[in-house]
Order: structure tokens, then C-alpha cells, then sequence
């Protein structure tokens, strides 16, 4: 049986009264209509009175056996008119949550320094792809571009240190000889990386200065520059100069004072 206004409508508007000036008589006039009906009791048992509807937000309506929702808040314009459920926009409060969750939460306690994967897209992104391709002969040649000391010593130290180019730590750090970060000496390194925790800290001396005493390696932003880097050490490390004037002293000449006149003439 469905459930129609129209003829008590019809009947209180020929009474003269205006339907905006006497809204909760009208509404009291129809509500045992309503509630009496087939319609009101399988609304009821669909739980469609839970809902709000949109001109509103109320709970204040009914649903037709033609499934129309009818407004029944008197003070509403759509009062006795129908209208249409309003839905909360829970959907979208579920992505955001979703996605601030992702990226405050997840993000920062992954450092995508992985060499597989998207890590790899990161590593390229923050480290620059402009770089020779690493092989025995440019590795060679990059050695004597430096000035390496003992150049063929050198290569063979970088080939059994990297397992002959295919160890993690180089896939992961571009550290060709397993170096750690230098804190005092002037560097190549950007940052370093903690094995323990499987992560990459990138900064500059003062700011790693708090991961001294951690087990820790060097991180370039390609080979070439541990290459570089490694000239660096050998520069502070290893002073040829020094040892040789050292050596002539001690050993060739018998002036005390032979190094200093060396250096003298030299104009070191």
C-alpha cells in the first residue's frame, strides 16, 4: 500500500491555514497517517530513519514504499517535500588519514637507500647518475687521473675490498675501499652508513659528528669521488715528501742539517 500526502494536503490547504504558518500542526496531523503505515513499518525495519537527510541534516523524515525520503523537520524549507539522504564524507577522512599516516609515519623510518627496487630510483634521484660506468678500465684510469700513490697497489686494494666490483657496500655507498668518514680531513664523503641499522645519514662533518663512535662507512655520490676521496687520504696519511726528506736524512747524508737545506732549495 504505498503511503500519499496529496489528500491531506489538499484538505489543509482548503482550510485556509498556510502550510509554512502551521508546520507542527500539519506535522501532528499527519504523523498517525505515517506511523500506521505498511510503509512507516518497513522503513522502520530497513533502518532508514537512521539517516540524515541533505537539506536539513536531520533525523526527522520518513521513506515511502517508493522509496521517497519525505522531510518531516518543521522547521525546514523542504518541510513534507521530498529530498535526499545526506552521507557523511567518510571516504574521504579515510584517505587522508591514510596518507598522513603514510608519510609522517612510514616515510621517515625508511631511508629507500635499498639497492633493489625503489631504493634504487631514490639512490639515482639524490646521488646523480652522471657517472662513468665502473669497470676495471675506467677504475684504472681514474686512478691515474688522481695521482694515485702506487696506482697498481691501489687497484688491486679497490678490486679485493669490493669483490672485484660487485660488493653491497659499493652497490649501496659507491665506497670502493670499505673507507670510514673522516671527521677531521677535508672529504668527498656526503654522508655515512650505519650497517647496524641497514641506513643512510646523509650531512656534513659537524652534523655526523654524533655517529663517531658507531661502526660506520663513507658514502659518495659515485665512485669517482671515493676514488678522489682516497688521494685525500693518502695526501694527509701518507706524505711521501716528508718520508723521503726523513729517509735522506737518516740514511744518505750525513748533514744534520741536510733535510732542512733540501726544503730550503726546493722552496718547501
Amino acid at each position: 500500500m504505498a503511503f500519499s500526502l496529496a489528500a491531506p494536503i489538499q484538505q489543509f490547504a482548503q482550510s485556509g491555514y498556510s502550510v509554512r504558518q502551521n508546520k507542527a500542526t500539519l506535522f501532528n496531523a499527519f504523523g498517525n497517517l505515517w506511523f500506521d503505515s505498511p510503509a512507516h513499518q518497513q522503513a522502520k525495519d530497513e533502518k532508514t530513519v537512521a539517516m540524515k537527510t541533505s537539506c536539513c541534516r536531520s533525523n526527522l523524515h520518513v521513506m515511502t514504499d517508493q522509496n521517497t525520503l519525505i522531510c518531516r523537520n518543521p522547521d525546514c524549507s523542504h518541510f513534507l517535500l521530498p529530498t535526499v539522504p545526506h552521507y557523511r564524507a567518510k571516504t574521504w577522512n579515510y584517505l587522508f588519514m591514510g596518507f598522513f599516516f603514510v608519510f609522517f609515519f612510514i616515510f621517515p623510518f625508511n631511508d629507500f637507500s635499498s639497492v633493489n627496487g625503489f631504493g634504487n630510483q631514490y639512490k639515482n634521484r639524490v646521488w646523480g647518475c652522471d657517472q662513468l660506468p665502473l669497470n676495471p678500465d675506467n677504475l684504472k684510469q681514474e686512478i691515474l687521473d688522481h695521482n694515485i700513490l702506487c696506482p697498481d697497489e691501489v687497484f688491486a686494494q679497490i678490486m679485493l675490498e669490493s669483490g672485484n666490483l660487485h660488493s653491497f657496500l659499493l652497490q649501496r655507498t659507491n665506497n670502493l675501499l670499505g673507507m670510514r668518514y673522516p671527521y677531521k680531513r677535508s672529504t668527498k664523503a656526503i654522508g655515512l652508513y650505519l650497517p647496524a641499522e641497514k641506513r643512510i645519514v646523509i650531512g656534513d662533518q659537524e652534523s655526523l659528528m654524533k655517529y663517531h663512535s658507531r661502526n660506520h662507512y663513507a658514502v659518495y655520490s659515485n665512485w669517482q669521488d671515493c676514488v678522489a676521496d682516497y688521494k685525500c687520504w693518502q695526501a694527509e696519511n701518507f706524505k711521501l715528501e716528508d718520508r723521503y726528506l726523513t729517509f735522506l736524512a737518516s740514511v744518505y747524508a750525513e748533514d744534520l742539517e741536510y733535510r732542512e737545506k733540501i726544503k730550503s732549495i726546493a722552496g718547501k
